[in-house]
């Protein structure tokens, strides 16, 4: 479902801006042909950029921190923020998995609208091809060179649907000659396929209203075309105009047929009488490319390339499960939050007498524990609960470690930065089996710089490939000692989040 809107969203934002670039340079162009082949291309791309993969640069590996949720011994995933703010992020609580009922609600909403509206398009479709067949049921057939004539008593307009020509009986004992000549111009052109490729996009799309206004220049185009094509053939011009104007009443009825009397006088007639398109025509066909480079940039598929066979929507993220079994051989530990407004145990706010209380359970139950003091707010202010906190655990004989999230000095690799990429890239091994496949991705791995610069507690935290998270997994287990971070001129341990980059260019 959301893969369906995300496409959708797309695909629209495309074809708008296709659609309008279109608009502003070549709706005055009299290169018919071109002009009609563009439009229909403008559908098409906008249809097939979401599917398509766009080409990915290398580029360095930017460090972002990331405050994971804890609950228990477990670590939930959380999205890996892009933007470095001096505001700490504050924990989602259980209160988010409250929300998440109301927005898979909220979407189906939406979905069941869309597919109302496709059905309603449907219908108006389908109700206007059988009002045509009825016409046909009622008129005369008559052969005219591969073409069937369909001569009705009725006063309407005269149009052509597939390699069908209707016309009234009056219009064929007197004006026969230019309006089935005119007619016969959209068959040959086969102006009507691209009529069932508008009506099938504008169901699609119909919530998008420059769809209706790409649909009525499309028309318009084939008018334009047919009108070139039958003062081609010997019609006289001036006649031929005289009888748009006077058959130019009333308005379009059915949505796949071509009719003589398309009502843009005065573009059909300022169209016959202009000047020809001279080769400016390339540089503005040649404006789309640098536009469309973008748009595939912008909406294309990024990221790893997985087979139509692979993940569905509950695989794409990192479960609870998978990241309590991929660390089940590591020690297990137990949290306690310090934030802003107060200190946390599982999302509750506690005391300082509660936390040993707490820490006292846990001693009994599991007196090997590491226990893990996350500190979300080092405000000076705090610094004498972390002490606290500190004491009491020390008092009980248990081991703590204090992880902070920002701090005065960031932890280093040993060489900086790009020491540290040059050394991911030349300790990763590709798994066989996954390059076989084509697979790229990106696995983040969260892990902790120890205030002695080990590295401790290597957690992933995004990925979907469980070969390329377990290879993650174990070449950030292996770096090398940092340089530690340093609060207040203190070497602390501070939680820090890498990703591992694994691309076959």
């Amino acid at each position: 479902m959301n893969s369906l809107l995300l496409f959708l969203v797309k695909s629209t934002l495309s074809l708008t801006l296709l659609y309008l670039t279109f608009r502003l340079l070549m709706s005055q162009e009299t290169f018919f042909k071109l002009t009609r082949l563009v439009l229909l291309l403008l559908i098409l791309v906008s249809v097939i950029i979401p599917f398509l993969s766009a080409p990915q640069f290398s580029q360095p590996s930017v460090t972002t921190k990331l405050n994971p949720v804890f609950q228990s011994h477990l670590v939930f995933e959380e999205t890996v923020p892009t933007i470095v703010s001096s505001e700490v992020p504050q924990p989602l609580t259980a209160v988010s998995e409250a929300v998440q009922p109301n927005a898979v609600s909220f979407m189906t909403i939406i979905l069941f609208v869309y597919l109302s509206g496709v059905f309603i398009s449907f219908l108006v479709l389908f109700s206007s091809i059988i009002s045509v067949f009825r016409l046909f049921r009622k008129a005369r057939k008559v052969s005219l060179d591969g073409i069937r004539l369909m001569i009705i008593a009725d006063d309407i307009p005269a149009f052509s649907f597939g390699r069908y020509i209707l016309i009234s009986q009056y219009d064929y004992e007197t004006n026969s000659e230019a309006i089935i000549t005119h007619e016969r111009s959209h068959i040959s052109l086969g102006h009507f396929y691209d009529l069932m490729l508008m009506e099938l996009a504008k169901i699609i799309f119909w919530f998008n209203p420059l769809i209706y206004r790409l649909a009525r220049d499309l028309k318009e185009i084939h008018e334009f075309q047919a009108d070139q094509h039958t003062l081609h053939s010997g019609i006289d011009a001036t006649q031929y105009q005289l009888l748009i104007i006077q058959k130019c009443v009333g308005h379009q009825k059915f949505a796949l047929a071509n009719s003589f009397n398309h009502c843009q006088i005065e573009n059909r007639i300022t169209m016959m009488n202009k000047q020809k398109t001279s080769k400016a025509w390339r540089w503005k066909v040649a404006t789309f490319l640098p536009l469309l480079a973008l748009l595939l940039m912008a909406f294309g598929k990024t990221g790893e390339k997985i087979p139509l066979e692979e993940v569905n929507v509950s695989e794409k993220m990192t479960s609870i499960a998978e990241v309590d079994q991929e660390n089940q051989n590591q020690k297990s530990s137990r949290l306690i939050e310090i934030r802003k407004d107060g200190n946390y145990i599982d999302g509750k706010p506690v005391s300082l007498e509660e936390i040993t209380e707490k820490a006292e359970e846990w001693r009994k139950s599991d007196s090997k524990s590491t226990f893990l003091v996350i500190v979300r707010d080092a405000s000076p202010d705090r610094e004498s609960t972390i002490k606290s906190i500190n004491e009491r655990f020390q008092n009980l004989n248990l081991d703590i470690e204090v992880v902070y999230y920002i701090v005065e000095e960031m932890p280093e690799f040993p060489g900086g930065e790009k020491a540290l990429r040059q050394w991911i890239s030349s300790h990763v091994q590709y798994p066989e089996e996954v390059k076989a496949k084509g697979i790229e991705e990106k696995i983040y791995v969260n892990f902790i710089v120890a205030s002695d610069g080990e590295i401790i507690h290597p957690k992933i935290v995004r990925g979907v490939n469980p070969a390329l998270k377990a290879e993650a997994l174990r070449v950030i287990s292996q770096m090398p000692d940092w340089t530690p971070g340093k609060q207040r001129g203190q070497a602390v341990a501070v939680s820090y989040t890498q990703p591992v980059y694994f691309s076959l260019n």
